[in-house]
């Protein structure tokens, strides 16, 4: 069963996408995107799980269908359009799954609403911008303005794909180029500029995390996800085939690694 719509949050009405599983009792995955993604990049992802979990994507502030306001797009927002959400839709706990900024709206959520949290997955993500990374961040805001839309994917593309997949699958590259220029300037600055702001405390987190990250992320390496973990009551690290979009890249490891924590199995 689909359903697609509009859910009046907190602060803004949220483009939404919900796949209900045959079971009534099954529980809910909620599926956040990367930066400058929308709802469909997870398709493949929501394919793997929809045999076992009701499953609820949707567009963050800024993506694909969902509102794109004026100014920086803050953590807390995302939190607070997210509870908005889950609230219209009478979700009252869910499995979180988030990929690189989507994985913090995830833990800030799951620090935040415990009650709420069953799982969470991050993947390729942080939890408290380290200068190495606002540097590689702000490099896409220079690009931008040096040379637009495409200068901007070019010159962030190292950081985001991995060497595997650019050689694997070039097509899939292309299609997020392709993209590119849809993103409009004040929506660039508010999710890049957004993403440079804001800690997460996780040692608050009393739910089971999994952390995935590429074995090629050079934008978040494998490192920063070691580091989370150690400060986390119930967390582990998985590392996968690919770099900084690893389960988008290769989404086998959402049958691998990631449906086994999430039925439990980890």
């Amino acid at each position: 069963m689909y359903e697609c719509g509009w859910g009046s949050c907190i602060r803004l009405e949220l483009n939404y996408h919900i796949q209900k599983c045959e079971n009534d009792q099954a529980q809910w995955v909620v599926l956040i995107n990367g930066l400058f993604a929308d709802l469909e990049s997870y398709q493949l992802v929501a394919n793997y799980l929809k045999g076992s979990f009701h499953i609820l994507r949707y567009d963050c502030r800024g993506q694909g269908k969902s509102p794109k306001p004026d100014g920086i797009y803050q953590l807390k927002d995302h939190v607070d359009d997210l509870e908005g959400l889950l609230n219209d839709l009478e979700i009252k706990e869910a499995n979180f799954l988030g990929l690189s900024n989507g994985g913090r709206i995830a833990l800030q959520f799951a620090s935040l609403y415990p009650s709420r949290s069953l799982r969470v997955v991050a993947c390729d993500t942080y939890d408290s911008p380290s200068e190495i990374l606002k540097l590689k961040l702000a490099s896409w805001l220079k690009a931008y303005e040096v040379g637009g839309a495409f200068h901007r994917f070019d010159v962030a593309t190292p950081w985001i794909w991995g060497e595997s997949v650019v050689q694997a699958k070039p097509e899939l590259i292309e299609s997020y180029r392709a993209q590119a220029t849809s993103l409009e300037e004040h929506v660039l600055k508010g999710l890049v500029l957004g993403a440079m702001e804001s800690s997460i405390e996780i040692e608050k987190i009393v739910c089971p995390i999994l952390f995935i990250v590429g074995e090629e992320d050079l934008l978040t390496p494998v490192y920063t996800h070691e580091k989370m973990k150690k400060k986390c009551q119930l967390a582990d690290v998985r590392i996968v085939q690919g770099g900084h979009a690893s389960i988008l890249e290769f989404p086998h490891s959402v049958v691998s690694e990631i449906l086994p924590f999430l039925e439990g199995q980890l």
